[in-house]
């Protein structure tokens, strides 16, 4: 489906154009579910929303300067013998969020703390 020049116009100036990214396969799940208007309207506005929330947290990444690619599959847990690792995978589960717990990781330089932390972020 191509959009009309007047559609993309449009949502150019409203500041939506990451729409016209979803609008296809939008448009053929509103025609085969025989979705109303605004069903319709709601599944390419989240989209949208959801898009720039990503794009939000892309930027916050990159700001922050991780290193992304970081797991803890690729830790090497060897280097560090006295790590508890239980504490590790632990933390990777996020329990500690929804506790209100805080973390302080602390150590010496090179040792994977912020390693660590960027693979337990989510």
């Amino acid at each position: 489906m191509n959009p009309s020049p007047e559609l993309n116009s449009i949502l150019k100036q409203l500041r939506l154009s990451g729409i016209l990214d979803s609008l296809e396969q939008r448009n053929r799940q509103a025609i085969d579910g025989q979705l109303a208007y605004t069903e319709f309207l709601a599944m390419l506005l989240h989209d949208e929303v959801a898009r720039r929330d990503q794009k939000k947290l892309g930027a916050r990444l990159a700001r922050a300067g991780f290193a992304l690619g970081k797991t803890l599959e690729s830790f090497n847990f060897d280097l560090l013998p006295k790590l508890n690792r239980a504490h590790i995978h632990d933390l990777a589960t996020g329990r500690y969020i929804d506790e209100k717990v805080c973390i302080l990781m602390v150590g010496q330089t090179g040792v994977g703390k912020s390693q660590v932390s960027i693979a337990v972020r989510g």
